[in-house]
């Protein structure tokens, strides 16, 4: 064979070779979609738990605040206050902040009730601050609902002088 005839075979074999079309079967499209939706079905609902702990942290960190404020109240006054207004932290009880309403129920008893708990995955909190005249400290607890209902008046833990772990009764559990 001539070497002409071989150089122009050749560069039709190339030439061919690049008209080939190139891209995705719709079949390697559907498994990719396939893909991303397991991976996304999977990861949804940790997502979703990761919120609800994230809005649980909320209510933690500010009964924490309030049971501190408490503290500096007994300090300061030499007694503890059922009202939001006497304590030096910004939360506002008459509105819901973020997804809880703060309240002082009884002196030296807080609580962060959750406005729509079913729908944003929360549950309420509960704090009580205590006093203890005889070794003078100061003792706090820290106390979650067992479900999403609502913390009722009778569940929360007692303030003033025995702020225990005993104080949460058993429709709470300890938490701090």
């Amino acid at each position: 064979m001539k070497s002409e005839l071989k150089v122009k075979f050749l560069q039709f074999l190339l030439n061919k070779k690049k008209d080939v079309n190139e891209g995705f079967t719709l079949i390697e499209l559907l498994v990719v979609v396939i893909i991303i939706g397991v991976l996304a079905a999977v990861a949804l609902p940790n997502l979703l738990g990761q919120v609800g702990k994230a809005r649980e942290s909320e209510a933690k960190s500010t009964i924490g605040a309030l049971n501190r404020a408490q503290q500096a109240r007994y300090t300061e006054k030499a007694s503890f206050t059922s009202t939001m207004s006497q304590l030096e932290v910004p939360v506002n009880s008459s509105t819901a902040v973020g997804y809880y309403t703060y309240a002082l129920t009884d002196p030296g008893v807080q609580s962060a009730v959750g406005n729509n708990n079913a729908a944003n995955g929360t549950r309420d909190y509960a704090g009580a601050t205590a006093y203890d005249n005889t070794n003078l400290t100061f003792s706090t607890v820290v106390c979650r609902a067992t479900s999403t209902a609502a913390i009722a008046t009778a569940n929360r833990p007692t303030g003033g002088f025995g702020a225990t772990a005993a104080s949460c009764g058993t429709v709470l559990e300890v938490i701090q």
